[in-house]
């Protein structure tokens, strides 16, 4: 069983980072800027980064070896909103677009906060959860990665049910997964680069 080191915590928040600017940097190249999120996106990104390194921590060694760790993640993710993905696909569209292009809110405010907080947020926890047992086979690695989903759908996955069963959903996936990829690149490749260099300092302390 794996603990999480500075190295595993460190690098998730490097990815949970680099998430953030990878989404604000293609939002705004392909739909319209959004940079008034940063602060806010940056508290949630680095908190968050700290659940997805202990996740990490919990399941890495189960996990293909590099180069192929950061696909098997993207893939982890991918399959872990998959649920809600679906499940907003099978409803309504939540907002109805005008041919002024206004968006109006086409479900009562209690229908809306019920499918953001349990066919997303909680859905992919459960599913997060599931994997995570799956692939660590302990309750920590459950839990961490249950927490861990909880942030994606927090982070990238936040638009899944608002933008379900509207034509923007192929972009909202494509930007999604773009996301994710660049995540779990910082997180693998940034983990690898971390704890080398913190063995390297150890090595050097013991020499002094």
């Amino acid at each position: 069983m794996k603990q999480a080191k500075p190295a595993h915590l460190a690098a998730g928040v490097c990815a949970g980072v680099a998430g953030l600017l990878a989404f604000l940097i293609i939002h705004a190249m392909w739909i319209l800027p959004i940079w008034f999120i940063f602060p806010l996106g940056l508290l949630i990104a680095g908190v968050g980064g700290l659940a997805v390194g202990w996740s990490y921590a919990e399941l890495g060694h189960r996990l293909p070896k590099r180069p192929w760790t950061a696909l098997a993640i993207s893939f982890l993710i991918g399959a872990i909103l998959s649920p809600a993905v679906v499940l907003a696909e099978l409803r309504q569209p939540m907002f109805s677009v005008s041919a002024a292009g206004v968006t109006n809110l086409a479900v009562g405010l209690p229908e809306a906060v019920f499918r953001f907080s349990f066919e997303l947020l909680l859905t992919t926890s459960l599913t997060a959860g599931v994997l995570g047992w799956w692939v660590g086979r302990t309750r920590r690695a459950a839990f961490a990665t249950a927490l861990a989903g909880f942030v994606f759908a927090l982070g990238p996955g936040h638009n899944i049910p608002f933008i379900g069963g509207t034509p923007g959903v192929m972009k909202e996936l494509l930007i999604m997964s773009a996301v994710i990829l660049v995540s779990a690149l910082v997180l693998v490749e940034g983990h690898a680069w971390l704890q080398a260099f913190m063995d390297r300092e150890q090595e050097r302390s013991y020499a002094d």
